[in-house]
C-alpha cells in the first residue's frame, strides 16, 4: 500500500507563534508514535508562515493526527520515484 502524504500551511501570527512552536514537539511525538512522519518549515523571509508535512501508511492516519473527519487532501507514494 502507498504511503500517504499531507500538507498544510498555516499562517501564525506573533502573538500565537510561542504556543505555535511549543505544541511542535507534542505533536511530533504524536505521528511518532502512529508510525509517522511529521515535518514543518518556515518561510525564509515570511516570519509566521509555515507548512506542514504528515505521510503516514494512510490517509485515516494523517487525518487523525490532524484531528479532522472524513479524508483530507492528500498525495500517495509512487513506486520507482
Amino acid at each position: 500500500m502507498p504511503r500517504t502524504l499531507s500538507m498544510q500551511e498555516r499562517r501564525v501570527s506573533d502573538a500565537e507563534r510561542a504556543d505555535y512552536l511549543a505544541a511542535l514537539s507534542a505533536r511530533s511525538r504524536s505521528a511518532s508514535a502512529a508510525q509517522a512522519h511529521f515535518w514543518v518549515f518556515e518561510h525564509a523571509s515570511e516570519r509566521g508562515r509555515f507548512v506542514e508535512f504528515i505521510e503516514a501508511a494512510g490517509a485515516d492516519t494523517v487525518a487523525r493526527l490532524l484531528g479532522v473527519d472524513g479524508t483530507p487532501e492528500h498525495w500517495l507514494e509512487v513506486q520507482g520515484g
